[in-house]
C-alpha cells in the first residue's frame, strides 16, 4: 500500500471547513465527518485503492466518524492554517463538495444510513472499527459503494416527528372490480 496522499485527516476536515466558510454553506461537525468518510472511500474507488489520508473510522448508529477529529472538535475548532493540496487532490475534494455540500445534515444522515457500506459495517447498534483494509475489501466485493438514486425512483427526505424519513410518490393499490349484490 502506498503512502497516503494527504498527511492527516485534520487537513481534509479543515479543507471542508474552509470551503464551507468561503461558499457560506453550513457545515456542522456531523456532516463534515460523513464527508470525510465519503472522501476516503470515493478516493479509493476512483484512484485504484489509494488512501487519501491515514485514519480509522468508527461506525455507530449515526453513521461514521474519525475518532481523532471528533476529539479535536469536541472543544471547538482550533485555529488551523488553510490546507493546500496538489491539483488532483483539490479537484477531487471539490467534486465531493459539489456532490454533498447541498445536503443538510439530516439528508446526509439518511443517505449514509441507507448506504450499502453502512449496512455492511453496522453491528446491532454497537460501534465497530473500520480500517482502510476493510474499506478495500468491501470495494473489491462491491462495484459501487454508494448507490446513486435512480432518476425514475427518486425519493425526498423530509422531517417527521421521529427524525428524517425517505418519502416517495403515493401510489394507491389497485382495487379489483367485483360484483356487489344488495343485501336482503
Amino acid at each position: 500500500m502506498a503512502y497516503p496522499i494527504v498527511e492527516s485527516a485534520v487537513d481534509v476536515a479543515y479543507w471542508f471547513f474552509d470551503k464551507a466558510s468561503d461558499t457560506r454553506k453550513p457545515l456542522d461537525d456531523y456532516k463534515m465527518q460523513q464527508m470525510l468518510f465519503l472522501s476516503q472511500i470515493l478516493f479509493a474507488q476512483a484512484y485504484n485503492q489509494e488512501m487519501l489520508f491515514p485514519s480509522y473510522f468508527i461506525c455507530d448508529e449515526n453513521g461514521f466518524f474519525e475518532p481523532n477529529i471528533k476529539k479535536i472538535l469536541a472543544q471547538g475548532r482550533p485555529f488551523m492554517p488553510r490546507a493546500h493540496f496538489d491539483s488532483r487532490t483539490s479537484d477531487f475534494l471539490e467534486e465531493v463538495w459539489m456532490k454533498f455540500a447541498a445536503m443538510t445534515s439530516d439528508e446526509i444522515k439518511v443517505f449514509i444510513l441507507n448506504s450499502e457500506i453502512y449496512n455492511r459495517f453496522t453491528r446491532n447498534a454497537q460501534k465497530s472499527l473500520i480500517d482502510f483494509k476493510s474499506i478495500i475489501e468491501f470495494l473489491n466485493k462491491h462495484a459501487s459503494i454508494l448507490q446513486e438514486p435512480n432518476a425514475s425512483n427518486q425519493r425526498k427526505v423530509l422531517l417527521s416527528q421521529n427524525g428524517p424519513v425517505m418519502v416517495s410518490e403515493w401510489k394507491p393499490r389497485k382495487i379489483i372490480k367485483t360484483d356487489i349484490t344488495k343485501g336482503d
